[in-house]
């Protein structure tokens, strides 16, 4: 729906992302909404497509508990929360990562849905958390960014950092880099990153079927229109 694919990185990550796809053979309509879609054809604001496979990757939302007053739901189904997590209007109640609403003069639209967000909210709400319970004054949530990644491809990726930006292999190689170094415990990283090593210099595909054989029916077959 977007003008742009990528949109929250930067003008230069998005136009590489979109040559990247063009270049796999991958059709991009930007500016476009999906409407509807009824298991034959899609529908959207410009065109309509006919496909009996649809894979929806529009984001995500959250998933808000019952109590919390609906006034206090945003859009993609998020909460509203104060500068310290703090659910709008319930005392000691928090709120945080994608379902967490928090809108400042840097983020006017929420903090964006990504897990260092998260990790840096829950990092500071227990330290907060310690705070409340000996009477201290808490600490206002401040986000960090320390840059953004994807991954289009084998040897396609974008990295935006605050003081660099670079696409191509050398991208691909750092986004592999760094969610290995994430990933908790030696034997993990280790095995990953054997993993990884063997799909890339041997094509391996394999382990990536995750579907079962299917043969539609005639007659539940789409009809060009």
């Amino acid at each position: 729906a977007s003008d742009r694919v990528l949109a929250a990185m930067s003008p230069e990550a998005s136009e590489k992302a979109e040559k990247f796809l063009n270049k796999m053979g991958v059709q991009v309509f930007k500016s476009t909404r999906v409407e509807s879609y009824d298991g034959k054809s899609i529908k959207t604001d410009k065109l309509d497509l006919v496909s009996s496979t649809l894979i929806w990757a529009a984001g995500v939302q959250g998933s808000p508990v019952n109590g919390i007053d609906a006034s206090k739901i945003t859009r993609a189904q998020r909460i509203e929360v104060n500068q310290f997590n703090e659910v709008q209007g319930l005392d000691g109640v928090f709120a945080i990562g994608d379902v967490a609403h928090l809108e400042n003069e840097a983020f006017p639209k929420g903090h964006p849905m990504l897990a260092q967000v998260a990790m840096q909210q829950g990092i500071l709400l227990a330290k907060n958390l310690l705070k409340k319970n000996q009477g201290k004054e808490m600490t206002p949530f401040t986000y960090m960014d320390l840059g953004s990644m994807a991954t289009i491809g084998r040897n396609k990726a974008v990295v935006d950092l605050p003081k660099w930006k670079f696409q191509g292999g050398f991208a691909w190689f750092v986004w592999m880099g760094v969610h290995v170094i994430q990933l908790i415990g030696f034997r993990n990283k280790l095995l990953v990153l054997i993993n990884w090593t063997y799909n890339y210099f041997r094509y391996a595909r394999d382990v990536r079927l995750i579907i079962r054989p299917f043969v539609r029916k005639s007659s539940d077959s789409p009809k060009p229109s």
